[in-house]
């Protein structure tokens, strides 16, 4: 059994006791313990001193609540987008090996893309501030708090300030929705202000002696780089005796053709080395029905198209723009035992341009330079060109931290310049996961289900819309909202759970 398994496991026997006894001991109120559906209470009184008196500036606050309340509704539409899409890609994701159940779990140390202690700061901060926005807005909108605290089931599952139910239910529908908004928008704020930290103040000042040199930032396993030994970080100085260029490939190629044995010389932290690879376009993966499936072989690398050699993926990028859907490629391809292929196939359409189904690298290497990396660090729309560039930069950005980016990978650290280095990429790395977390505490939170903030905001929402259509029954509205929010409640957390499932198992 893995690791991450049989610790869920343990806490799981340690939890069940634990709940039974906070269910049934009359002592379990006297520790502040309460059952909350399958998950445990925990109250205190940590922090309503500080919301009654940050909650006196009324004036402050009914402003953060109409900004608030925009934020959740346009942060609401953006993640029914991304489940949207997510449902209408799942038969990709089912196709593909599942990542891993621990990637499920927001539990740093035991999530490979939590680290222990900054995941543990990130989850603080992002829970602390979200929670204490909704402690504010109770108390500015002259409701009370009757305690704090932790939610427990398992493992902590966030934060929570409960407001008073009588309270609740005296306040107009306005002062509800600024209460169950404050929460997301604080998150934002917060991810805004920390991004501002690290990658304006911090990365903004950085640079590196390396520049545009060809730098390795991500390997492929069992790839002819992987099992040569070269890491990630490298940078690439010479290949074939000549150098490489990532931006504009080789400037020539005098006496050896893509996919041949060749010497590579690279630098790392501790010094250059020199190893003999094949170098050229490598196939990686193959996609299902593609014009590619049933005519190339993974694991081998491409060496022309169309009697064009390919030295690697900047070359593939650069010819495979000049092609045209439907038409003819002639392929030759050699296997790393060094068998040579010909292979004709007809392309297909991506977009106006020529489609052939394969995910590649250059012999296994990611590439990219030390300017680029720090550019694309400090700007998450850094080379967009329109609109749609900007929305897809953007949530790479965000999904960094599944291809090892926290802003920057650690191996690449040693290509910049900085002071005290040590220090600095620790500051940097607990900035960005105090941005990372509170991203997704307040995306998660915005979907319109409940228990989630945005179940809430969507049933007074959709309220005051059918207030305005003219239904001024307010019982029957209400019941109205209430079964609506709670049906697509259940279809949200239906096809969350779908969508997860298919990345995850």
């Amino acid at each position: 059994m893995e690791l991450s398994y049989l610790i869920l496991l343990i806490l799981a026997i340690i939890y069940v006791p634990f709940y039974i006894w906070v269910w049934r001991s009359p002592q379990a109120a006297k520790y502040g313990l309460a059952k909350y559906g399958p998950c445990v209470m925990i109250k205190t009184k940590y922090g309503t001193g500080l919301m009654d008196r940050l909650s006196k500036y009324k004036r402050l606050w009914k402003f953060f609540g109409a900004f608030s309340l925009v934020v959740s509704v346009g942060l609401m539409i953006f993640i029914i987008l991304i489940i949207a899409v997510g449902v209408m890609n799942l038969s990709n994701s089912l196709s593909s090996p599942g990542i891993g159940l621990e990637y499920a779990l927001a539990i740093p140390g035991l999530n490979p893309l939590l680290p222990l202690w900054y995941g543990i700061l990130g989850l603080i901060v992002a829970m602390v501030v979200h929670e204490l926005a909704h402690g504010i807005q109770t108390r500015a909108n002259s409701m009370r708090v009757d305690s704090t605290g932790v939610l427990y089931g398992v493992v902590p599952l966030g934060a929570f300030v409960e407001p008073n139910e009588e309270d609740i239910k005296k306040s107009t529908r306005r002062e509800k929705l600024d209460l169950y908004s404050a929460g997301i928008s604080m998150n934002f704020i917060t991810a805004a202000a920390t991004f501002f930290i690290f990658a304006m103040l911090m990365l903004g000042n950085v640079s590196s002696s390396y520049g545009d040199t060809t730098a390795v930032y991500q390997i492929t396993k069992d790839s002819p780089a992987y099992d040569a030994g070269i890491p990630a970080g490298a940078l690439i100085e010479l290949v074939g005796g000549e150098e490489y260029f990532y931006l504009d490939g080789f400037e020539l190629h005098p006496y050896w053709n893509p996919g041949d044995k060749v010497s590579v010389i690279y630098l790392t932290e501790d010094g250059q080395h020199s190893v003999d690879i094949r170098w050229g376009l490598f196939i990686e993966r193959i996609s299902p029905n593609s014009p590619a499936d049933g005519k190339l072989k993974e694991k081998t690398f491409i060496r022309s198209i169309n009697g064009v050699n390919i030295y690697g993926s900047t070359e593939f990028l650069n010819f495979m723009q000049k092609t045209e859907p439907n038409t003819q490629a002639v392929i030759e391809y050699i296997t790393l035992d060094g068998e040579e292929y010909t292979v004709e196939l007809k392309m297909g359409d991506n977009g106006g341009i020529g489609y052939i189904g394969i995910f590649t690298s250059t012999s296994g290497m990611n590439f990219t330079t030390p300017n680029i990396m720090l550019d694309t660090g400090r700007n998450p729309i850094y080379g967009a060109e329109s609109m749609t560039d900007s929305i897809s930069h953007m949530l790479s950005y965000v999904s960094g931290p599944f291809n090892g980016f926290s802003p920057l990978p650690q191996s690449v650290h040693w290509w910049y310049d900085v002071p005290m280095e040590g220090a600095f990429w620790m500051l940097i790395s607990a900035f960005y996961w105090i941005f990372w977390l509170n991203i997704m505490l307040g995306v998660s939170n915005a979907i319109p289900a409940y228990p989630f903030d945005g179940g809430f905001v969507f049933q007074g929402g959709l309220s005051a819309l059918l207030e305005r259509l003219g239904m001024k029954d307010h019982k029957r509205r209400e019941d109205l909202t209430s079964n609506i929010a709670s049906s697509l409640s259940f279809i949200m957390i239906f096809l969350l759970i779908l969508v997860i499932a298919a990345v995850v198992l």
